[in-house]
């Protein structure tokens, strides 16, 4: 009973050991598995792969290794020191270098061929350099540069690029190619020089494209004013003269009636004149013998401005 009384007083350091050899034993026989990354254990030898998040079972090492593995996307442009220069189809050299983006697709596979990313990259960039020049050779300069952008082929040489190198990267590696670019593509200063005469002739013919079309519509217009013209000035001379018509219709009338008695036409002419001259606010200082003002003096006969009956 003494002895019991005795282990109870020591509870809490025994309780303090046990869990901690616990944490110690679950340390060694465990490890973990982040949603992040891939896990390469290797057993004596043997190789499996754990992709699933959590807490697994495992041997302490050595009888187990333990490797980690981001999965997620990696982008990797190459080794600036292999960077060289390459040939078009149409014989024009070229510097150019790309970029992939990729990530862990066969960790069992990637682990045996590279077993680390430092390898893998160096594989890696042998293989872009050999997708680039071939895709590259496979296509003229003015696929990658021209002043049209419909001739511009960079997004289906990169898809061509991506496609095989993929395939290789897949079936040595054990990657995936989720995506390739140019990240650079230079002109030797020889080159760049043809390349921007060819480029300055091209915008001349399309200069002089546009200017005669320009000149072509310009004429079109012209002449459909000038049509517009011309029939304008036809309705307004027809009318003209329909006015002009009805007017010496009208106005013969008035000549019949005057030629009966001229000497009343030319007093009523008169009194118009007088009318015009009156309704202006206006002084005049004027010969009363002149016409019209004439007609406000009587004359020596004693005609007063009334026609004869």
């Amino acid at each position: 009973m003494k002895n019991i009384l005795k282990y109870l007083k020591h509870w809490p350091a025994l309780l303090f050991g046990a869990v901690v050899a616990a944490i110690f034993l679950v340390t060694i026989f465990s490890y973990q598995v982040k949603s992040t990354e891939v896990v390469i254990l290797k057993t004596l030898g043997r190789i499996s792969v754990q992709e699933e998040p959590g807490l697994h079972f495992c041997w302490p090492y050595p009888i187990d290794q333990i490797y980690r593995f981001d999965k997620r996307i990696h982008c990797f442009d190459g080794y600036e020191g292999k960077i060289e220069e390459t040939s078009t189809a149409d014989g024009q050299v070229v510097v150019a270098s790309i970029y992939v983006a990729y990530r862990i697709s066969d960790a069992g596979k990637f682990f045996k061929a590279a077993g680390g990313l430092h390898r893998t990259e160096v594989l890696l960039n042998d293989m872009m350099r050999s997708a680039r020049n071939s895709a590259i050779g496979a296509h003229t300069l003015d696929e990658f540069i021209n002043t049209g952008a419909g001739k511009v082929k960079l997004q289906i040489i990169e898809e061509e690029i991506r496609k095989e190198l993929a395939r290789e990267a897949m079936g040595k590696l054990g990657l995936a190619i989720d995506g390739v670019g140019f990240k650079s593509f230079i002109l030797p200063d020889m080159i760049t020089g043809k390349v921007f005469d060819r480029m300055k002739a091209e915008r001349n013919v399309l200069a002089e494209r546009y200017r005669a079309d320009g000149k072509s519509d310009a004429k079109k217009l012209r002449d459909e004013a000038d049509n517009k013209k011309s029939l304008a000035l036809a309705d307004a001379e027809a009318k003209a003269k329909n006015i002009k018509g009805g007017g010496d219709e009208l106005a013969a009338k008035y000549y019949s009636v005057f030629l009966e008695n001229p000497e009343l036409a030319i007093f009523l002419r008169k009194l118009e004149s007088l009318n015009r001259i009156k309704s202006g606010k206006i002084t005049l200082i004027i010969n009363s013998e002149g016409s019209p003002f004439n007609i406000m003096k009587e004359d020596k006969t004693g005609f007063s401005g009334k026609p004869n009956k």
